[in-house]
């Protein structure tokens, strides 16, 4: 597993650095306390069209939170085919979870869901119960607090923990991109 992202991923999480410098005037520094600034950025300041949020603004943001996360939990890879975000994932080894963050931040910054996108948790269907039950330890939000990067960071970190109990109880396995791929496939027939 590299220990890098690719370098358009790490340009484009750089552009979001500066983008919110410039606009907000706060530094980020890629650690999770930064995902609510990022989430003022996204909610408050960002005035942009429909064509902006898929071409520029969603990548830009998608690549910044991909990296928060991918560097704060181990075990993430990224899947980022360049100049093809809708097909971008973050890829869990040890376990199987993927997500695309820039569906995530396409819903984010439109609040609402982006179909298609691949925003959500995809896991494996053995796994998906124990890690909904562990999610619902956050109870009812609100949609508005759906749409942020923070909340959506920390849902990531219960699937991680509740993934990585189960991987606790069972024969190690590591899942490739290979795998990923397979799945993917699987789910578009």
């Amino acid at each position: 597993m590299s220990d890098r992202a690719p370098d358009h991923v790490e340009d484009l999480a750089s552009a979001c650095m500066a983008s919110v410098r410039a606009t907000v005037g706060v530094d980020l520094d890629l650690s999770a306390d930064t995902l609510p600034i990022l989430d003022h950025y996204a909610h408050e300041v960002l005035d942009v069209s429909a064509e902006d949020i898929l071409q520029l603004t969603a990548p830009m943001c998608g690549a910044y939170f991909g990296e928060v996360l991918r560097r704060r939990f181990g075990g993430l890879r990224w899947h980022a085919p360049k100049d093809e975000p809708a097909n971008w994932r973050l890829e869990l080894e040890p376990a199987f979870l993927f997500f695309n963050p820039v569906g995530i931040a396409i819903e984010v910054i439109t609040e609402a869901d982006a179909p298609g996108w691949h925003a959500h948790l995809g896991l494996r269907p053995e796994d998906r119960e124990e890690v909904e039950r562990s999610v619902a330890v956050f109870g009812d939000t609100r949609e508005s607090d759906y749409y942020s990067f923070a909340i959506r960071g920390e849902v990531i970190e219960q699937a991680l923990e509740a993934l990585g109990r189960l991987a606790a109880g069972r024969d190690p396995a590591s899942f490739d991109a290979q795998a990923y791929a397979h799945h993917i496939e699987r789910q578009k027939n």
